[in-house]
């Protein structure tokens, strides 16, 4: 099957929706051209639309899991009310573009991190992430530091032990390590204090990492050719994969994470 244009996927996805799920309230949002209102609430349909080019003979599918997935987080909302006692050991960190489509500064709780990157919040479920909204942390009654702490311990805690996956050179020495549990945090992992120390004597120091999308972080050493071969496939995945963040290299050094260019960082 070929891949559906953003006008033709949007009819295919509503189709889907009025003939499986009968009692959703679905229309397009108004002013939002590639978004839907599902249940009075806007959905953006970038993430969907993404996976399903990568899919095309799976739209069917995907679109039905993507429906229920909402319903199920839409029922999860007693969480919403839930004290910060009660929900902290479930809150993490993500790093968002800030021209994200998907999900916008204005929406969410966030902090600045560097050049269009900010650092958002979000209640870990089963199946789905609830970034926290600015209602929802001002019920709360805590300061930004205590939420990031929080966020902070619980990424660090879901980090140990796992595993990451080392592409060795022909020399048999390590030149890329791949992180990718697919948990929703694999790109959140740049921000662990950890991350250097951990992987300088494989990487050497400094050493470069990319985070095209939320489900993916790759770290490699600070070598031209290198460089050059990954940061074209980060370009790729960040322009193909869903939950985008970006295709900017980043420099991971002894004291802390920094933007990559290329002429200053490779001297």
């Amino acid at each position: 099957m070929t891949s559906l244009s953003r006008q033709q996927f949007v009819d295919r996805v509503l189709v889907i929706i009025h003939k499986r799920f009968p009692l959703v309230k679905v229309a397009r949002a108004a002013g939002a051209s590639f978004s839907l209102q599902v249940n009075h609430q806007v959905i953006s349909l970038e993430n969907l639309y993404r996976v399903s080019r990568l899919h095309p003979d799976e739209i069917q599918r995907r679109v039905e899991r993507w429906m229920t997935e909402l319903l199920r987080a839409d029922e999860g909302t007693p969480d919403r009310g839930g004290s910060f006692e009660q929900l902290r050991d479930r809150i993490l960190p993500l790093v968002i573009n800030t021209e994200n489509q998907e999900i916008t500064t204005a929406s969410v709780i966030s902090q600045p991190w560097m050049e269009n990157l900010q650092i958002s919040y979000a209640v870990d479920h089963d199946r789905t992430i609830a970034y926290v909204s600015h209602q929802q942390f001002s019920g709360w009654g805590v300061s930004l530091d205590v939420l990031h702490q929080a966020a902070m311990k619980n990424l660090i805690n879901r980090s140990q032990g796992i595993e990451v996956h080392g592409v060795q050179d022909d020399d048999g020495s390590v030149s890329l390590v791949l992180f990718q549990t697919m948990d929703g945090y694999d790109a959140s992992r740049i921000l662990l204090p950890s991350l250097h120390e951990r992987l300088k004597g494989r990487l050497g120091s400094p050493f470069v990492a990319g985070i095209p999308n939320r489900d993916i972080m790759v770290c490699f050493r600070n070598e031209p050719d290198l460089i050059r071969r990954t940061r074209y496939q980060i370009g790729a995945d960040y322009r193909a994969m869903p939950h985008q963040i970006t295709d900017q290299l980043l420099l991971v050094t002894a004291d802390g994470i920094a933007l990559y260019h290329p002429t200053k960082d490779q001297g």
